[in-house]
C-alpha cells in the first residue's frame, strides 16, 4: 500500500454522489453501504452523500463505504442483517429486515448441511442473523445463513433468546466497521455477552443473566443517542441501576 493511501485512510472527507473516492488501485476492494461499482466501466463511486470511509481489512483489502444518515434500509449484497421470520412459502422463508419495507427470502437450502430431508425448522417470529446474497432492484432480495464459499455457518443462523434492539443505521455501521468505536469494549467490562449487529438497524444481544441483558439493552439505546464521550458513564449508570433494583427486590 502506498504512503498516500495510508494517509488518506485516516481522513474522513465529505463526498457527494458521483465523486471520486481515494482508493489504492493496487489493493483489492470490498464495497460497503453507499458505494457502487459501475459494471461497464468498473468505476467505483459513492451513491449517497456522507463521509467517505476507507479502512484496511484483515485480509489486506480496502473496505470502502459512505457513512450517511438514513432511516430506510435498502439491501446490498454482502450486508450483515438481523431479520424476523414472517412466514414460509414454497421452499423459502419470508423475512422482514425493517418495518414498512418489502420482505426478503431465505431459502431452506441457505443453511449449513441443509438438504431436502434435513431442512431448518424456523417459526414465525424467530430471529436470524444472515448475509444478503442477491439484491437486484427488480427482484426480491435473498439472504443466506451461511458462508456460501465454505458452506460453514460463519456465525450466521438462528438467534435464540436474547433481545433485539432497533437503533439508527449509522450507529450500526459504526459498531460493525469502526474498530475504535468504544461501546462493545466498555460493555465487556461489565458482563459477558453475545451480539449480532445488522446494518439494517437491528442489534441482538444476549447474556447469561436477564439483569445484564436489560442493562445492555438500555445502554445501547441511550448510547445510540449520545456522544462517545458519555458512553462510559451511561453504561456504568445502567448496570448500577439494575444491580440496585435486584437488591431492593431481595
Amino acid at each position: 500500500m502506498s504512503e498516500e493511501t495510508a494517509t488518506l485512510q485516516n481522513v474522513r472527507k465529505l463526498v457527494l454522489p458521483g465523486d471520486k473516492l481515494n482508493l489504492d488501485p493496487e489493493l483489492p476492494i470490498s464495497l460497503g453501504p453507499g458505494v457502487y461499482c459501475n459494471p461497464k466501466t468498473q468505476e467505483i463511486i459513492p451513491v449517497n452523500a456522507g463521509i467517505e470511509t476507507i479502512q484496511l481489512g484483515k485480509r489486506g483489502d480496502q473496505l470502502a463505504y459512505v457513512d450517511y444518515d438514513s432511516k430506510r434500509y435498502i439491501p446490498a449484497v454482502g450486508d450483515f442483517v438481523v431479520g424476523t421470520i414472517t412466514g414460509a412459502f414454497g421452499d423459502a422463508y419470508k423475512v422482514s429486515l425493517s418495518d414498512f419495507s418489502l420482505g426478503v427470502s431465505l431459502s431452506y437450502m441457505a443453511f449449513p448441511n441443509a438438504s431436502k430431508k434435513n431442512r431448518p425448522t424456523l417459526k414465525v417470529g424467530d430471529l436470524v442473523y444472515a448475509r444478503v446474497l442477491t439484491a437486484a432492484k427488480e427482484l426480491e432480495a435473498e439472504i443466506e445463513c451461511m458462508d456460501s464459499s465454505s458452506g460453514q455457518d460463519a456465525g450466521f443462523g438462528l438467534l435464540e433468546d436474547g433481545i433485539c434492539i432497533d437503533v439508527p443505521l449509522s450507529f450500526c455501521r459504526h459498531l460493525l466497521f469502526d474498530e475504535q468505536f468504544p461501546l462493545l469494549r466498555l460493555l465487556a467490562k461489565y458482563c459477558k455477552f453475545e451480539i449480532a449487529i445488522g446494518v439494517n438497524g437491528k442489534v441482538w444481544v444476549k447474556t447469561d443473566d436477564i439483569k445484564n441483558t436489560l442493562a445492555c439493552y438500555r445502554s445501547v439505546i441511550q448510547c445510540s443517542k449520545s456522544s462517545t464521550k458519555e458512553y462510559n458513564q451511561i453504561i456504568k449508570n445502567q448496570f448500577k441501576i439494575l444491580a440496585n433494583t435486584v437488591e431492593d427486590e431481595k
